[in-house]
């Protein structure tokens, strides 16, 4: 038994030590920042998946069926599939070089019933360089009391300024 808690505290250590995050963050206030695009950071691809059975229905991709079964994995019941149905974004990007001050990757969304209030969540990474993954999501509660994601960006931010960008159409 020791030997496992060894185990997942060294596993959680050097994570933390790698520079990946625990989870999002909530941002309760997302200020607009100054752009200033560098070809060293970049947002390189971002999967979206919605999984609601009413709205989505069965699906007939494999693919899809894997990931809800994937996202659905451990609920035991209604309630906690439930609070499992939404939004979810992996967004995979990069950095060639190290951020002096660390990098911060902001994913910042519109939902159905809010109308344009922007919502954000962030990840910060105090050292970080090459190609990452951060996932994101937007579920349960949330998801059911406001609607649906109707536009996103995801920005990558350092000491204050937007150094990467990837939006969807309609941002």
């Amino acid at each position: 038994m020791k030997r496992t808690a060894v185990f997942v505290v060294s596993c959680v250590a050097s994570l933390v030590m790698r520079g990946h995050a625990a989870g999002p963050v909530r941002v309760h206030a997302a200020a607009p920042l100054p752009l200033a695009l560098d070809d060293a950071y970049k947002v390189e691809k971002v999967f979206s998946l919605l999984i609601d059975p009413e709205v989505a229905g069965k699906g007939s991709s494999p693919w899809l069926k894997m990931e809800t079964d994937r996202r659905y994995f451990g609920a035991l019941n209604s309630f906690e599939r439930r609070r499992r149905d939404g939004h979810s974004y992996t967004v995979h990007w990069g950095a060639r070089q190290t951020a002096p001050a660390g990098l911060t990757v902001r994913f910042e969304y519109r939902q159905q019933k809010l109308g344009s209030q922007v919502q954000a969540q962030e990840v910060f990474y105090p050292k970080v360089s090459g190609s990452m993954r951060t996932e994101f999501t937007v579920q349960g509660d949330e998801y059911y009391q406001d609607g649906q994601v109707t536009a996103w960006r995801v920005v990558l931010v350092e000491s204050g300024r937007v150094v990467g960008l990837q939006q969807s159409f309609l941002w």
